[in-house]
């Protein structure tokens, strides 16, 4: 974990523990315009088990990726499934975890832009500080990287460890996937994000998945403890929220 990351990791920390203490953080310096207007909590539209392209169609693997992705498939059922990290309460990784039925807040805070998620405490730091990655090792959230293309907050990650899937039938990636998302708000007032994934080891060609989100400002980010719905015989991830 490279110095800012850690820096960082410990102020949205700090900061998620003074939400759940029903403490309001300190206000941040004032920032970006177009960021602020991307802040608060959002929902997803929809929750899609199996991943599809824009079109569509389905994701453009490899022969061998397709082989992969039909195992997996089948073993969907097995209570014991290796593949699937979340049911053991380990990080779905990016853009799974945006495709899950759980609330996620985004913040900013100079050249910081924080996604805090609802599902077990996890959370993600975009630099935008023009700084490039240092992947020095996988990671679950990989080392993102952010700018500004007009009114779009676009999104570039690479090193994202190869033991997290794209989806919960376990669509694979491999650690050199380079993943772009585009976050634009709608005339609706809805939140447009488009996930462009870039990965000759496991595609053809790259290909893109477009998702809304709805903004829940009454909803709060709490506490989530995986391993307790665990323990009462529950699913590590709820279909629904409740």
């Amino acid at each position: 974990m490279t110095g800012i990351e850690t820096l960082a990791r410990g102020a949205w920390m700090l900061a998620g523990s003074l939400i759940l203490a029903g403490v309001a953080p300190p206000a941040a310096a004032a920032g970006d315009a177009r960021a602020d207007r991307i802040e608060g909590t959002w929902m997803p539209d929809r929750y899609p088990g199996k991943l599809l392209a824009e079109d569509g169609s389905a994701p453009p693997l490899t022969p061998e990726a397709a082989k992969l992705y039909s195992d997996r498939i089948a073993a969907h059922d097995d209570p014991d499934r290796q593949y699937d990290r979340t049911r053991w309460c380990a990080g779905p990784g990016i853009p799974r975890i945006m495709f899950i039925p759980y609330p996620f807040e985004i913040r900013a805070d100079e050249d910081l832009i924080g996604f805090i998620y609802a599902w077990y405490r996890w959370h993600r730091v975009v630099d935008m500080s023009g700084r490039e990655p240092d992947p020095i090792l996988p990671q679950t959230m990989g080392y993102p990287v952010g700018r500004w293309d007009g009114d779009t907050l676009v999104i570039e990650t690479i090193g994202t460890t190869d033991e997290t899937t794209l989806d919960e039938f376990g669509l694979p990636h491999s650690e050199d996937m380079v993943l772009t998302e585009k976050l634009d708000l709608l005339p609706d007032g809805k939140l447009r994000a488009t996930y462009t994934i870039d990965d000759a080891a496991f595609y053809t060609r790259p290909w893109t998945v477009e998702m809304t989100y709805t903004r829940v400002p009454d909803v709060v980010v709490g506490d989530d403890v995986c391993p307790d719905r665990i323990a009462a015989g529950e699913p590590a991830v709820r279909s629904m929220q409740p």
